[in-house]
């Protein structure tokens, strides 16, 4: 008999092999991975972490379908699914709302189910979809903000909890024999189409005509919905991209977001639609960890071009120019017809760009107006002009998601920082210290002390 919470009418336990109709793909689908994951600790610690919720080695995580709970609020309202984590003094309790495929949230639908929550003292409703947000607190719907005073609202893309199940894979972390089987299971499952698991593949409707506004030097509006759209568009693909690279080099990669618009969705949309009319440009930072620097991705609607850096400090210990070009050169292997070098010089020297070929052949051609000057920092960056292929919804993702990795393959991955040697002793210590015992000072060799 399944052991259910106080508050819980009826329910079963989450399935591996759930019984469904073929039209329950979202429960099917809620229900494996669910299953898959009170099984696994590793998984249901990385997970539930970003819920600020903690599993220790006592953590028991139990999870439900076909839930039917004490209190109702309307008709028909039914989660997909109930999760419990219990540490022994404390208990966690989460709804569990998941579409699948393009089917999307909707507002009154995620506000129902938060009505039922806090209705039958449930801690928090989680909504797990094919739609991107920048963080897990963050949710693809708005809901009034009364309704979060007393229960917390989370989302998971399904593209994302495939990246943790990747990334918890290829670093072994999971050691446990039948748990690794079910991991790399649920991996292939997850990665079939069939599942309805989708990642980030075209922008907005409106990129196409927002695209061609600037390329017909039109001025775009803030207020314009099509405006709004693509910048919405793009938070989606860099949430992707971080996706895309994460699976690129077994480890979490993530977006670097100002502290004042990290928690706050909203006002992140308003500053990419000001830089977006201000400067017809898309950036993100994307942080792959023990990296010298962070990458830099811009994309120039004006220009067509997607751009990949990353910035270093020039050696100090490197006193030319020419030293200092060549202490980056050497840790560049390949001449890509795409890569350049930017020099920044001390006091108002604007910024001179060569391309590495260039470079390899005589690296003074960077140098800027003063002979006498060696730049401070060097920009590394890739820069691609699409043509056509940028107007498209499909082939710009296409392109995005193929040039960052390609510039982490060509420069991330060799870049070291510059780091200071440690310094020298400063005198000599041939002469001893005022107070300092001699050689003449010491005992000879093999004495006896005297006997008291």
């Amino acid at each position: 008999m399944v052991d259910l919470p106080d508050f819980v009418v009826s329910g079963d336990e989450a399935r591996l092999f759930p019984i469904l109709a073929e039209t329950s793909k979202e429960k099917r689908v809620a229900s494996i991975f669910l299953a898959v994951m009170t099984q696994i600790p590793a998984l249901s610690e990385e997970v539930l972490g970003t819920v600020g919720v903690r599993v220790g080695k006592r953590t028991r995580v139990r999870a439900f379908t076909e839930v039917v709970l004490k209190e109702t609020v309307s008709d028909g309202c039914r989660p997909d699914g109930l999760l419990i984590v219990d540490t022994g003094r404390a208990q966690w309790s989460a709804l569990i709302e998941a579409k699948i495929g393009r089917n999307e949230l909707t507002q009154e639908q995620v506000q129902k189910y938060l009505e039922l929550a806090k209705a039958n003292g449930i801690d928090a409703v989680i909504t797990v979809s094919n739609e991107f947000v920048a963080r897990a607190d963050h949710s693809p719907v708005s809901v009034a903000k009364t309704l979060l005073r007393k229960v917390d609202l989370f989302h998971w893309s399904w593209s994302w909890l495939a990246t943790v199940c990747e990334i918890l894979e290829y670093q072994e972390a999971v050691t446990d024999i039948e748990q690794d089987y079910l991991l790399r299971q649920l991996n292939h499952f997850l990665a079939h189409p069939a599942t309805g698991v989708e990642r980030f593949t075209q922008m907005a409707p409106t990129w196409k005509d927002v695209t061609q506004s600037v390329l017909n030097d039109e001025a775009l509006k803030k207020s314009a919905p099509e405006v709004e759209a693509v910048a919405a568009s793009w938070i989606a693909e860099e949430r992707d991209l971080c996706l895309h690279m994460s699976s690129h080099v077994g480890q979490e990669v993530s977006a670097k977001i100002e502290r004042k618009l990290a928690g706050d969705p909203a006002q992140r949309l308003k500053s990419l639609i000001d830089t977006l009319v201000s400067s017809q440009t898309l950036g993100s930072v994307v942080r792959v960890p023990n990296c010298a620097s962070d990458m830099d991705v811009c994309v120039d609607l004006a220009r067509r071009t997607v751009a990949v850096s990353m910035s270093l400090k020039a050696p100090l210990d490197k006193k030319s120019t020419k030293a200092r070009v060549n202490w980056l050169l050497r840790m560049l292997p390949d001449d890509d017809d795409r890569l350049l070098l930017r020099a920044h010089w001390p006091g108002r020297g604007a910024p001179t760009t060569k391309d590495i070929k260039s470079l390899r052949e005589d690296p003074m051609v960077i140098q800027n107006d003063n002979p006498d000057a060696a730049p401070h920092s060097f920009e590394v960056l890739l820069v691609e002009n699409l043509g056509k292929r940028f107007s498209g919804r499909r082939t710009f993702i296409e392109d995005v998601e193929r040039i960052v990795p390609s510039f982490y393959d060509l420069v991330g991955v060799n870049l070291k920082a510059w780091q200071a040697a440690p310094p020298k002793p400063v005198k000599s210590r041939n002469e001893p210290d005022p107070g300092e015992l001699t050689h003449a000072d010491l005992e000879p060799a093999g004495a006896l002390p005297d006997e008291e």
